[in-house]
């Protein structure tokens, strides 16, 4: 280690100490970056880059059937775009501390009333409130060639919730398999508090070539455990009531593999996309490393990705944004970005089950300081 590095490092771990910040910031100025400002975890058929601005992941490069390396999820070309992007403030990160809607951007634990920052439609707190984890820089305690781990400290009282979220993201990557393994300690408090996390990548298996849609429409998707969703309003909140994935609708994606463009416009044309909580039913125990619960595909580039997880709801959104609210990166040709251009596949609780006791779901969503919160999931890739 060198003066200048070990400076930097001690300036960072005093700035963040000063402010109630993370101890391990000045960890994260030991680890370098690429010439993108990114860090980059690399396996035999797999590549990822990462920005520490809300753990995003920026780029993932596969080969694809011709044996083309492609980068196939959407973000930024350099680390400091996410900074200065005024849009989706997810994308490719991190969410947190809470997944999903919070209806009515409040919740009652214990008696107590705790109200989070209004960020979404029709009064609720979307992905964690307006200081949701995508808004967080993110310090590195380990960097090595195939893995990374970020830790966020969420102080108490900083985003509306109780306690202080303690919680280490740790990614790896083993040949065509990427893992997230997530764990995060209640501290702070003598009870309960609410803890939802998931991550947010837009897939678009083609890459964006220049050959292709651009779209994820021709994409198919296979969601074997999931014939029910919760219902919602218009302003995507949960009703409380939970629907049947009809047998031949747009949302029957459990019955057989599907195109995901029969889908993207309703019966009157209008074009919505999803924005949908797919629930996934599985008997207990279920082996959660043999058994996907999504699969999704793409006819034209030969890539597969099998989603594996230990999460029991699945938020499926496609890029409703209009067009050209985002750049390609240089690598997928710099262009504009078409609506339907990537689909995300958010593996979580049930989004506002904070706010639904019927559903019975307390002990997935409520930790206390006798709880570690855990959360697994892989993808795994293959091409024909």
């Amino acid at each position: 280690m060198n003066i200048a590095t070990f400076a930097a490092s001690l300036i960072a771990t005093i700035k963040a100490l000063w402010v109630d910040g993370s101890p391990f910031a000045g960890v994260t100025a030991l680890w370098p970056t690429d010439e993108s400002g990114k860090y980059v975890i690399q396996a035999e058929g797999i590549r990822l880059a990462f920005t520490n601005h809300g753990g995003a992941l920026a780029n993932l490069w596969i080969n694809d059937t011709n044996g083309n390396e492609i980068d196939i999820v959407l973000g930024f070309d350099h680390a400091k775009d996410y900074l200065s992007y005024g849009g989706n403030t997810y994308l490719g990160g991190a969410i947190g501390r809470y997944a999903g809607v919070i209806s009515g951007a409040s919740f009652q634990l214990d008696g107590a009333k705790y109200n989070v920052s209004t960020n979404g439609n029709g009064g609720a707190a979307l992905n964690g409130g307006e200081r949701g984890w995508g808004q967080l820089s993110f310090d590195i305690v380990s960097h090595t060639e195939n893995t990374i781990t970020f830790v966020v400290f969420d102080r108490e009282g900083k985003s509306g919730f109780p306690g202080t979220a303690a919680s280490c993201l740790t990614h790896t990557v083993l040949p065509y398999e990427w893992r997230i393994a997530y764990g995060v300690t209640p501290s702070r408090t003598s009870s309960a508090m609410p803890i939802n996390l998931s991550h947010q990548v837009f897939w678009n298996l083609d890459g964006f070539a220049a050959n292709s849609t651009k779209t994820i429409a021709n994409h198919t998707l296979h969601l074997p455990f999931s014939g029910l969703r919760l219902e919602t309003d218009q302003d995507g909140i949960p009703t409380g009531d939970i629907k049947g994935n009809k047998l031949g609708s747009k949302y029957d994606f459990w019955s057989a593999t599907r195109p995901l463009g029969r889908g993207l416009n309703n019966v009157d044309g209008e074009e919505n996309g999803y924005n949908d909580a797919f629930l996934i039913s599985r008997s207990q125990p279920w082996d959660k490393d043999t058994h996907p619960v999504a699969t999704l595909a793409s006819p034209h580039s030969g890539i597969t990705v099998d989603l594996y997880t230990d999460e029991e709801a699945l938020h499926m959104l496609t890029w409703n944004e209009p067009h050209g609210a985002i750049t390609l990166k240089q690598g997928q040709g710099e262009t504009e970005a078409p609506q339907y251009a990537g689909v995300s596949l958010q593996m979580q609780d049930w989004t506002d089950a904070i706010n639904r006791p019927e559903w019975q779901r307390g002990r997935k969503i409520f930790w206390a300081p006798d709880r570690i919160y855990t959360s697994y999931s892989k993808f795994k890739f293959s091409v024909k």
